[in-house]
């Protein structure tokens, strides 16, 4: 059954977060009724990484380097791009959305950016991720006199939280582009959590990645799976999962509900934009021994998520609604195809359409 507790909790938290990024901007106006605008920007902000360190940095920021892919797909949110002087190799490589950094240098990996190719750029901020794919070692780019800033961006209950942190970096119009983005991501959510909540028993769903490793309890995506009205069978797979990601056997996904398997099926490919790779790629998956008897497959419900992005980030929201979608089609008077489109027209994308694909039997 669907966890009323949790789903109240989500609620309860985008609620909260809304009112909490609607003071910041009011009470800015407080003592001036002519506007943000008319006020001078603080002098620097503070901002609390997500390990709960505090980074004091000088405002409003006008060079930056960012070496996070979600964190860069942001700045485009904040329609801040232009500020962005250097980016790592993977956000300058993403299929998705690097083309908007085609003439920005690259200043190495995420792990272990260039600080003298940031200082060459006259760049003393670099963003980067912080609990996963952090940059390896801090203190080399400080000793340079480099501020590094580690925000994630990533999953339902930290992104929002993130974006604000980001906005009040670069000013009053940036943390205005991020409410306008907040709104749309906190009604898309909550209309997901009433739906689901009123739809009763969960759907049970198996996700791997490329690598064929699967998400467990401890990953992000098992509420995501949860949110849009499904149970992640690898949570009762792995009792006690070191990591958000786990080898599942074969045998333990065959085996799972007296032979049955899951209901659904997910893998998350990403770089994937012709039809007939990802039928490729199905026909690989569902070639594996026993898989041909999972419910998931005789049913087709196997989706291959050909744009990675639509599940952490800036476009989680999305990606919910596609998961949603999947498990309950027709329930929702919106879909997710239509909310990538309004993304890429409120601030300027243009990612392609394909969300992912879906094997139907003749």
């Amino acid at each position: 059954m669907v966890n009323m507790k949790i789903i109240a909790v989500l609620i309860a938290a985008i609620i909260i977060g809304s009112a909490a990024g609607y003071a910041l901007l009011t009470n800015t106006e407080a003592d001036d009724k002519e506007g943000p605008h008319m006020d001078e920007y603080p002098s620097s902000v503070t901002i609390t990484q997500n390990d709960g360190t505090k980074v004091t940095v000088e405002t409003p920021v006008e060079r930056v380097c960012v070496v996070n892919p979600n964190a860069a797909e942001f700045m485009q949110v904040l329609n801040v791009t232009d500020r962005v002087v250097g980016v790592s190799e993977s956000i300058a490589k993403d299929t998705e959305f690097g083309y908007i950094y085609d003439d920005v240098p690259t200043i190495g990996t995420y792990g272990t950016p260039n600080g003298e190719l940031m200082l060459e750029l006259n760049c003393r901020l670099v963003i980067g991720q912080c609990t996963s794919m952090a940059i390896k070692d801090t203190t080399v780019l400080e000793d340079l006199g480099i501020s590094v800033v580690l925000l994630d961006c990533y999953g339902l209950d930290q992104g929002v939280d993130d974006l604000r942190q980001l906005a009040k970096l670069f000013g009053y119009e940036a943390q205005e582009r991020a409410e306008k983005y907040i709104k749309t991501y906190n009604e898309t959510v909550k209309a997901v959590a009433h739906a689901t909540a009123a739809l009763g028993d969960d759907v049970t769903a198996y996700m791997e990645l490329s690598n064929g490793k699967a998400y467990t309890s401890k990953a992000a995506m098992s509420s995501l799976i949860k949110l849009a009205g499904g149970h992640n069978i690898v949570i009762d797979l792995v009792d006690d999962p070191s990591s958000s990601t786990h080898q599942i056997s074969n045998e333990a996904v065959i085996a799972y509900d007296n032979g049955r398997g899951p209901e659904y099926i997910f893998v998350r490919e990403g770089s994937i934009t012709d039809s007939a790779v990802a039928e490729q790629r199905y026909q690989a998956i569902t070639s594996r021994e026993g898989w041909s008897g999972l419910e998931a497959v005789k049913n087709d419900n196997v989706y291959i998520i050909t744009q990675a992005g639509i599940l952490s980030g800036p476009r989680i929201y999305i990606g919910l609604v596609y998961l949603f979608e999947a498990f309950h089609p027709g329930v929702l008077d919106m879909t997710s195809a239509e909310l990538l489109e309004e993304y890429n027209q409120a601030f300027g994308y243009d990612i392609t359409p394909m969300l992912g694909y879906r094997h139907v039997s003749a």
